[in-house]
């Protein structure tokens, strides 16, 4: 048998995976090639999210694809390099979804809440991915490093948009903030993915758009300062 042809396949491997009618549809209108490049994707993402790159073998994604190990090969240098593409899809992904939530509005209050909403629906959707890249010692740590990178660029180029439109003050270097607020999205989405059950996504969404906004209120009157339509969905 051909290393690119694929092995037989367990039904229960495929039901993990959402809408399937319309999954298969999308693949069979790929070239063979990018079709057998996204299940080595997929079976990757599925594996890594339940035992982290250290655990999982380039061997068993091939396997949890339906293929000889010979056909990872063909497409993927190592097991990193699959679990690299994983997160620089997750990346761009984010930006979209802040850049989105930046555009749709004007006044900084109502931007933090829609950059701190799609932040958690990004968690929510990547809560093993995320648990993984920004983890602590991770053997993707350098990866979690550049995404942070990136998306502290599109932070501070936001800054500068606003300061230049006379929407902000200059009272933060906006590389310092953009350092600051990444770090603080890292730490705190990476927490709350282990257990999502430990703060309700409100919470975290209201909490981290205050802090943002006003730091930690231990200035006279900060935590009374959100009006209704700045501290409401």
């Amino acid at each position: 048998m051909s290393v690119s042809e694929p092995l037989p396949q367990p039904a229960e491997t495929v039901s993990l995976r959402p809408s399937p009618d319309l999954r298969d549809r999308a693949e069979s209108q790929r070239p063979r090639s990018e079709r057998t490049r996204r299940r080595l994707l997929e079976a990757g993402r599925e594996l890594f999210g339940g035992s982290g790159p250290h655990e999982v073998t380039s061997h068993a994604i091939a396997a949890r694809a339906g293929y000889a190990a010979g056909t990872f090969y063909l497409h993927f240098k190592d097991k990193l390099s699959l679990f690299r593409e994983l997160a620089e899809e997750a990346a761009s992904e984010l930006e979209r979804r802040l850049e989105r939530a930046a555009d749709r509005e004007s006044a900084p209050p109502a931007v933090m809440r829609a950059q701190a909403e799609a932040l958690a629906g990004f968690a929510q959707e990547h809560r093993d991915l995320l648990r993984i890249v920004f983890h602590p010692g991770s053997e993707a740590a350098d990866v979690g490093a550049g995404i942070l990178e990136r998306l502290a660029l599109g932070v501070s180029t936001r800054r500068r948009e606003a300061l230049d439109s006379g929407l902000a003050c200059d009272c933060l270097h906006p590389e310092v903030l953009a350092q600051a607020v990444v770090g603080l999205w890292a730490h705190v989405l990476a927490w709350w993915s282990e257990d999502p059950m430990r703060v309700s996504r409100e919470d975290l969404v209201r909490t981290l758009t205050h802090f943002q906004l006003h730091g930690d209120g231990l200035e006279s009157g900060a935590c009374c300062s959100l009006s209704p339509e700045e501290d409401s969905p």
